[in-house]
């Protein structure tokens, strides 16, 4: 008797897909098995199989992909359908192929029951048991048995997909924070901190899976999520600071989340919060290409517009430049004219409206 709560305690953790496909092949007096899924355009996916060789495995990607004659048979099977590859191996034609010959019968394999968990378009799953000589052919019983726990099975593969993506767009919004001038927590009940930029770990000393604590960035925290306003606060090496010494000045706001308890059930407590951490004393990443283009500025009001912009300064504008001061103000107020602004804090509003997404290294995680 094959437990269907395995099943669906492995779409929740997929590493206990190995012991579920274990348990599988030997409930159904099976030699081998099989089950994977993977969506292409995204790059996820996993598989797990028990009970084949790993060098007959690397002959078939190496040597006998190509020759695979029952591969097209079996894509075509419908989907979430049970079929045994026993009548197919019976043909002549099977038989008689360089794939049966040199991979198949050595093998000793027989019968391959084998299911289309999924079949669209950039996304597939498959689940198969083999049988080896001296064992037969599966029955129909047997197909039929298998076909009740098809669409767990399939249940399964679509929990899998709904985590990917969660994970997926929460490393997405990291990314964002972190690229735009700021980083993000994400907290728990109790200021348990669930996820946090890795820019923000080590300076300010913080351990996932544990509270913030009380301490002068924890009491921040804190105060931004009763009074839902944006708190300031400086740290020093001797509060929650870098390890340097530096002081670091932040500005935290914090923002609930509207969130289902019913979340909570597969993997312990979700998030309450996000806690958005920017650190004021580094400039913002302005997109000044952008925005010449945008407003049809020559190259030398673009670069105009970047000096008093980044110096604050716009009475020395042409000695930094090297040219006469007239002629940088005419440049200034051509910039003034074409963005339709009146004055140099208009401007200066106007341009950190372009602050941009730093560069920074990949975030993905292979799963």
């Amino acid at each position: 008797m094959f437990a269907i709560e395995e099943i669906y305690d492995a779409a929740f953790d997929r590493a206990r897909f190995a012991a579920v496909i274990e348990r599988l092949v030997h409930a159904f007096g099976a030699q081998a098995g099989f089950i994977g899924w993977s969506d292409a355009d995204r790059d996820a996916g996993f598989q797990f199989q028990y009970g084949n060789d790993p060098v007959w495995l690397r002959r078939y990607v190496e040597t006998y992909a190509a020759h695979d004659i029952l591969r097209p048979h079996l894509h075509a099977i419908p989907e979430g359908v049970c079929q045994s590859v026993w009548p197919l191996l019976q043909t002549d034609e099977v038989k008689a192929s360089v794939f049966y010959r040199e991979f198949l019968q050595p093998q000793g394999i027989v019968d391959n029951l084998a299911i289309n968990l999924i079949a669209r378009s950039g996304i597939v799953a498959h689940l198969a048991l083999l049988r080896r000589a001296p064992a037969g052919a599966f029955t129909t019983a047997e197909c039929a048995e298998m076909a009740t726990l098809v669409p767990h099975f399939r249940r399964a593969i679509y929990i899998q997909s709904h985590l990917v993506r969660a994970a997926d767009r929460t490393a997405g919004n990291l990314a964002f924070a972190g690229g735009a001038g700021s980083s993000m927590l994400l907290l728990a009940a109790d200021r348990l901190l669930l996820e946090a930029d890795a820019s923000l770990i080590a300076p300010l000393r913080l351990r996932i899976g544990e509270p913030l604590g009380d301490g002068p960035f924890g009491a921040a925290v804190a105060e931004a999520i009763r009074r839902d306003e944006p708190v300031a606060i400086a740290l020093t090496h001797e509060d929650d600071g870098d390890a340097d010494g530096a002081t670091l000045r932040l500005l935290i706001e914090a923002r609930a989340l509207d969130t289902e308890r019913f979340g909570d059930l597969a993997s312990g407590p979700g998030a309450t919060h996000a806690i958005h951490v920017s650190r004021v004393d580094r400039g913002r990443a302005i997109a000044f290409p952008a925005i010449a283009s945008l407003y049809g500025l020559t190259a030398t009001e673009a670069r105009v517009l970047r000096d008093a912009i980044e110096t604050g300064d716009i009475t020395a504008i042409g000695d930094r430049l090297g040219m006469a001061r007239a002629t940088a103000r005419t440049h200034l107020h051509r910039i003034y004219e074409k963005t339709a602004t009146r004055s140099f804090a208009g401007l200066s509003n106007l341009v950190h409206r372009f602050g941009r997404i730093a560069p920074q290294v990949s975030t993905r995680v292979n799963r």
